[in-house]
């Protein structure tokens, strides 16, 4: 049986780039994941792409966030969607966490 609570305490939080960004895996089972990533002002998320579709939703914070050609800011509230195969990244304008919902989960951010 897949797991079903992930209780706060017992979710490690990973370091990208140590004092700028890192990472909660919150909750994952194979179709969807679901991750928390917290940035200081002026943490990079580096523009990559991957096939897996991706909704991010600012909790706190502000971000400029680039996808394909189009760029916009991001304040708390604010979503984007973000298409498989989409090239996409963001900087950190004010220290804030964004909530990444992937589909499917990225396997690549599981510890084996």
């Amino acid at each position: 049986m897949e797991k079903i609570f992930y209780p706060d305490g017992d979710i490690e939080r990973e370091a990208l780039d140590p004092g700028k960004t890192s990472r909660k895996v919150r909750a994952h089972g194979g179709k969807l994941m679901l991750v928390e990533v917290f940035f200081a002002s002026g943490g990079v998320g580096a523009e990559h792409e991957h096939p897996h579709d991706q909704a991010t939703y600012c909790l706190a914070g502000e971000f400029r966030f680039t996808v394909g050609a189009e760029t916009r800011t991001l304040k708390p509230g604010d979503t984007v969607f973000i298409p498989g195969g989409a090239r996409h990244g963001t900087v950190c304008v004010a220290e804030g966490r964004l909530l990444d919902t992937f589909s499917p989960q990225r396997e690549d951010f599981l510890k084996k």
